[in-house]
């Protein structure tokens, strides 16, 4: 029993079916190690510099430990099983065999065997895990076939790696007018793939990676190329996905590799080299193998993606909730379009907020977007000074609901009454009836409706005119929420606010996002770019209070209505009753 080798595994298994529309559910236990041979971990992380397209959380060590000391008690069980399905280009290599005497397929409830066959995946080279990484991607996202990789990452991989480049410096006017047709598709293809943009910089530096082991192949060979392994890539094609329950098993397999330590275990291993003329490692894993625990097994006979999204989403949201941002990052960027459609309306009716997630993702992520880079995800590479997921949430409410548009100090929405009053007006929405939809709030309402790039836009010109995106020590920085007076929860939804009460008092419609910049431009008339770029005397003060907010709110108000000189800066830290 080695890892570097074809073998099938066979368990004796019980497979259900819930409803008459349901898929299979095959129950069964195996040893920990057996498990880690024969299925994959999908996690939510960074590689390199992309995301990749898993959905499961990165390992907590404190979490490893907790379960592993409770390991340590043989009489401890462990009684919720591993949550599984099937991963979709491999499903052949698992298959279920009734008994003679349950061929009846209109038993709901059959007995049988489970056989699991794996690849000699170890064997493979990275060049070639990379490749079928790249394909699986390419069959979830058929689009992604028509896609050119960036030169500019290629070259910087190769710079990275430190290998030979040399750049044509001239091209033929041929080869010009290829590479500006060439630009020309992309640009399409990039349109048609925003909102799948995970997958497409996922594959795309997979790709990268691809093309210049390709280039290097005769002069490199390891497991390990700058930021991508074999190990990492092998996680993504195991024939079975691991949706949920990987602290489980990996405590289990870390106890068993503890447990055949001991001298007891030594001489097991000693005598099944002997025995069997197996290598020492072969003979290790086969005694760890049998050392482990027995866990559980659920099985869902199903490969499609969503589902298994859906799954883990449902199960960690029901029993152990997830944060708001790794939850609405995993939602909205583990699946392609097509896939999360398929489950959209049943995340919804499971609570979870499935279009707020993908339009706060799409606003973290786009490289236009002023926040992009800037809000926390849920990752374990998030950096302490990001905005918080759902202050991000909050504040593209005011713009895509048109809700939540009040000061601090007052009671009136002024988001909810532009809508009620000058919405209908604007040119911005004039496609609503062409669009198919309801009335004109639907269509500004859509996930890529006219409100997205108001948002984009306003807050671009609010940062160039209020805000230092480059100074971290400036008071007026454009980030670390803790420290700046214009980037935090409280600022934020001042200004949005504020903005669309001056649009009410001027009756302002919106008839194109061209014309964002110069009404951002007139609401601030004379008011002084310096107005959050002063040491407020905040130290010890909460800025997300009820008495300083309104008193924040009151001063920002009053003075950009009449902007003739700045507050007083230690008026900030004193609360408003």
């Amino acid at each position: 029993m080695g890892k570097g080798q074809q073998q099938t595994f066979k368990y004796k298994a019980v497979r259900i079916q819930q409803t008459k529309s349901s898929d299979w559910l095959v129950l069964f236990a195996a040893s920990a190690v057996e498990i880690d041979m024969w299925s994959g971990v999908p996690q939510k992380k960074k590689i390199g510099t992309q995301e990749t397209t898993g959905f499961q959380r990165e390992e907590n060590k404190t979490r490893l430990k907790e379960i592993g000391n409770f390991y340590q008690n043989e009489k401890n069980i462990i009684q919720n099983p591993l949550l599984c399905a099937l991963r979709q280009p491999t499903w052949k290599n698992v298959i279920f065999e009734c008994n003679d005497n349950e061929s009846n397929d209109k038993n709901t409830v059959q007995y049988g065997y489970l056989s699991i066959t794996t690849e000699p995946l170890e064997g493979l080279s990275l060049l070639e895990l990379l490749k079928r990484v790249k394909k699986d991607l390419e069959q979830r996202v058929p689009e992604l076939l028509k896609r050119q990789v960036s030169d500019n990452l290629i070259k910087n991989l190769k710079q990275r790696a430190k290998t030979q480049y040399s750049l044509q410096e001239e091209v033929d006017e041929s080869s010009e007018e290829q590479e500006i047709n060439e630009s020309s598709n992309n640009h399409e293809s990039i349109i048609s793939l925003t909102d799948e943009s995970h997958i497409l910089d996922f594959w795309e530096e997979v790709a990268a990676y691809v093309s210049v082991l390709e280039e290097i192949n005769n002069h490199w060979s390891g497991d390990k190329f700058l930021d991508y392994s074999k190990e990492a890539m092998i996680s993504f094609l195991r024939p079975i996905v691991v949706v949920d329950g990987q602290h489980r098993l990996r405590a289990a397999i870390q106890s068993a590799q503890e447990l055949v330590k001991g001298e007891h275990y030594k001489e097991r291993i000693e005598k099944a080299m002997l025995d069997g003329g197996v290598s020492a490692d072969e003979a290790q894993v086969r005694i760890e193998a049998e050392a482990a625990r027995q866990l559980p097994v659920s099985l869902l006979m199903n490969t499609d993606p969503a589902e298994q999204v859906f799954q883990f989403v449902v199960v960690n949201q029901k029993a152990t909730p997830i944060k708001p941002a790794l939850l609405g990052t995993i939602v909205s960027t583990s699946l392609s379009n097509e896939e999360l459609e398929r489950v959209a309306d049943r995340l919804e009716n499971a609570g979870i907020k499935l279009e707020e997630s993908r339009a706060v993702t799409f606003l973290a992520r786009y490289q236009d977007s002023p926040f992009c880079g800037l809000v926390e995800r849920g990752l374990t590479s998030d950096t302490k000074d990001r905005l918080k997921w759902n202050v991000l949430a909050s504040i593209v409410k005011v713009f895509w609901d048109l809700k939540g548009g009040k000061l601090f100090h007052e009671s009136v929405d002024y988001a909810d009454q532009w809508n009620f009053y000058h919405l209908s007006e604007s040119k911005i929405i004039d496609k609503w009836e062409s669009e198919e939809c309801q009335n004109a709030f639907e269509y500004w309402h859509k996930s890529d409706g006219p409100w997205r790039d108001v948002f984009i836009s306003f807050w671009t010109t609010v940062r160039d005119k209020l805000a230092d995106k480059d100074n971290d020590q400036a008071w007026h920085y454009w980030g670390n929420p803790k420290q700046s007076n214009i980037f935090n929860k409280t600022s934020l939804t001042i200004l949005a606010a504020d903005f669309f009460q001056y649009l009410c008092d001027r009756r302002i419609g919106i008839d194109n996002v061209q014309q964002v910049p110069s009404v951002v431009d007139d609401w601030l008339r004379d008011v002084n770019t310096d107005y959050f770029n002063r040491d407020w005397n905040l130290h010890g003060v909460k800025k997300d209070v009820p008495g300083i907010r309104k008193q924040w709110s009151k001063q920002w108000v009053e003075y950009r209505k009449f902007p003739r000189q700045l507050p007083r800066s230690d008026r900030y830290r004193v609360p408003l009753n």
